[in-house]
């Protein structure tokens, strides 16, 4: 908060002071007498103060004080008018005060000046973003359209909830007065018998709201997290190349189920607190509305309280996030690497490095604790004081007859409840903002388009092969500027096998990315049986174009489910045909459940060269026109790598 220098201050005070010495005189003797006058007499004194701040070029930064100032005093007097007998006679207006009144409108109206400087964001949201969070909040409840009828029905519980909650409490107190007076059984009996069928119905309703929005909560995320997946496959390559995995991995587990928990849970908890907030007050008004209005003055120091160490608790969290990172980094490089780690005998120096990662995160989950120990301390305190408070002035009022021993304690239990609601409220309020944050992130993947043409249609019965590269440049997306390939152009034709040779990066992989389709050129034409590949089915065309690469890709199954990968049924016959043709029966064979054996997580349970033939069966099971083998057989043997190019050259028909 800063202060632009005492000019301004220095002058406020002195042209406050002149506008009271002016209303104390005849202007003043116009005023009509009670709160009509108090009210002229704010107003006045709020627009000459301000029109001589403008006028004088030194509104700025006053300006948020000047109504808190002028108006502190006649809202409080008509607060206080609203309670019978509070006001014995009329009020003072401000000139005629004594000076002792007009410390205490400055020392208010500087406190709430300064709450609400603290309260108010200091990078509030512009217009831009408010927009953009409608937006989301509006596809969030798209995305829940399917269980609206779950969550209307989740909401009526609610209702009955926190109705039977609200008036759990007054029966409370009911009981209280007629065990502290006169003894009436029948009235003890209706208000245990009321309590007894509140408390049972309000359980019932809290029970199934909270199954409700639980099962409503899990079907939403599932119902995310597959259409994001479906979505992130339909992405082109690039957008891979330029989005980390562990960003994607986290947007689809923990973002979505932020995103889920918005309706299902922050939604839900919020409108109960709210709804609750304001029944509760409802009640404290009705048994005692100055201990109500007293009570009111613990909201904003909690408030304040809330934001001031969410601040920090958000800052705390961040950096252990990135320590817990970093730590991990650690173990995942000194584990996968550790046949590096041996051969170098660097384990000390690895351990030494998570040591010191540890005791970073020890440090700051250090700080987390003690700011969050300090804070409970503060809320402690207050509500102590709040109660302390409460009670001494709630002992006034039964003195003076103005309050039975049973509505105080059931105003006291009511104020409890409503500390905790009101804390609730706060905090979700931050929570669902942050739940927005991920869910923008989310959908900014959902509403992605791939930057890939239409999907193709052709899928012709027959297929020839023939490959066409007319003039075909390209450059990498993320690489624009440096380009791969430029004005390449050869044919490829069927039943014969044709090899590409060049150094390292002269672009061999890159042309059989561009048969696959998985890049656009640049520019150029790559065709297949002569039309561009683009325009075939997606399905059809990894059919007949089947490629091995040098790192063959496995999935954790069968060896089965490996060779038979895409295909929508397949006989074991013409699995172990393709297997043989691949030169990989034979090791097939000897493991201990043949077809049905595992292979691991990424094929980890099998050796690089067995993998490589794994990969190469699973193209040949395609019976594909055109096979790329990009260093296909880099990890064979020279018998093993002879077997399967006699395999291989066996498809005579194909390119």
């Amino acid at each position: 908060m800063r202060f632009c220098g005492l000019r301004p201050w220095a002058f406020l005070l002195l042209a406050d002071l002149a506008l009271l010495w002016l209303l104390q005189g005849t202007l003043g003797a116009l005023f009509p007498r009670g709160l009509p006058g108090l009210w002229l007499e704010g107003t006045l004194r709020l627009g000459g103060l301000w029109w001589l701040l403008q006028v004088g070029g030194l509104l700025g930064l006053v300006r948020t004080l000047l109504p808190p100032l002028c108006l502190v005093i006649p809202l409080f007097l008509s607060l206080r008018a609203l309670v019978p007998g509070a006001l014995s006679a009329p009020p003072v207006r401000v000139a005629s005060a004594p000076w002792s009144w007009l410390l205490l409108e400055y020392g208010a109206a500087g406190l709430s000046w300064a709450m609400w400087a603290l309260l108010s964001s200091p990078g509030a949201q512009e217009k831009q973003g408010q927009e953009n969070n409608t937006d989301l909040m509006w596809k969030l409840l798209k995305l829940s359209r399917p269980d609206l009828p779950f969550l209307l029905l989740a909401f009526i519980f609610l209702g009955g909830a926190v109705w039977g909650e609200t008036w759990i409490p007054y029966y409370t107190g009911r009981v209280i007065d007629i065990l502290g007076g006169d003894f009436k059984p029948d009235a003890f009996a209706s208000a245990m018998f009321s309590m007894c069928v509140i408390s049972v119905v309000s359980s019932l309703c809290a029970g199934s709201r909270g199954g409700i929005f639980t099962f409503t909560e899990s079907s939403i995320n599932v119902r995310v997290r597959e259409q994001l997946f479906s979505s992130l496959l339909r992405q082109d390559l690039s957008f891979f190349q330029e989005t980390k995995t562990g960003e994607l991995n986290s947007r689809l587990s923990s973002d979505t189920k932020m995103l889920s928990q918005w309706l299902a849970f922050n939604a839900n908890v919020l409108l109960r607190s709210l709804v609750k907030t304001v029944g509760l007050y409802c009640f404290m008004i009705s048994l005692s509305p100055r201990l109500t209005l007293l009570s009111l003055l613990e909201m904003p120091l909690v408030i304040a309280g809330e934001k001031m160490y969410n601040v920090r608790h958000q800052a705390v969290l961040q950096e252990i996030q990135n320590a817990v990172a970093k730590a991990g980094q650690v173990v995942r490089e000194a584990v996968g690497g550790l046949q590096t780690v041996r051969s170098f005998g660097a384990e000390e120096l690895e351990i030494c490095l998570y040591k010191e990662a540890l005791e970073r995160c020890r440090q700051l989950w250090w700080q987390r604790d003690l700011e969050h120990t300090l804070y409970g301390l503060f809320r402690r305190m207050l509500r102590l004081g709040m109660q302390a408070l409460m009670l001494y002035r709630g002992l006034q009022q039964i003195l003076a007859g103005d309050l039975t021993q049973g509505a105080l304690l059931s105003f006291l239990l009511y104020q409890e409840v409503v500390a905790t609601h009101v804390h609730a409220l706060v905090y979700m309020c931050g929570d669902m903002l942050c739940n927005i944050g991920a869910a923008e992130k989310v959908f900014q993947y959902l509403d992605r388009e791939p930057n890939m043409p239409p999907l193709g249609t052709l899928a012709p019965s027959t297929l020839q092969g023939l490959v066409e590269f007319q003039d075909v440049s390209f450059a990498y997306p993320n690489c624009p500027d440096q380009p791969v390939l430029k004005g390449l152009t050869f044919t490829l034709r069927p039943g014969q096998m044709t090899a590409l040779v060049g150094p390292n990066g002269s672009g061999k992989s890159t042309v059989a990315a561009l048969l696959q389709n998985l890049y656009q050129p640049t520019k150029g034409q790559v065709l297949l049986d002569g039309r561009p590949v683009s325009q075939y089915e997606h399905c059809y065309l990894h059919r007949q174009v089947a490629s091995v690469g040098q790192e063959p890709v496995l999935f954790s199954g069968s060896v089965r489910d490996n060779i038979v990968y895409g295909l929508k049924s397949c006989g074991d016959e013409k699995v172990m045909a393709a297997a043989r043709g691949a030169s990989a029966d034979r090791f097939i064979q000897e493991m201990e459940h043949g077809l049905d054996s595992d292979v691991g997580e990424k094929g980890n349970q099998l050796a690089v060269g067995q993998k490589q033939c794994l990969a190469i069966a699973r193209a040949l099971v395609r019976d594909p026109q055109v096979l790329i083998l990009d260093e296909a057989t880099s990890a064979l043997d020279v018998q093993c790598e002879q077997s399967v190019s006699t395999g291989v050259g066996g498809q005579d028909s194909g390119t």
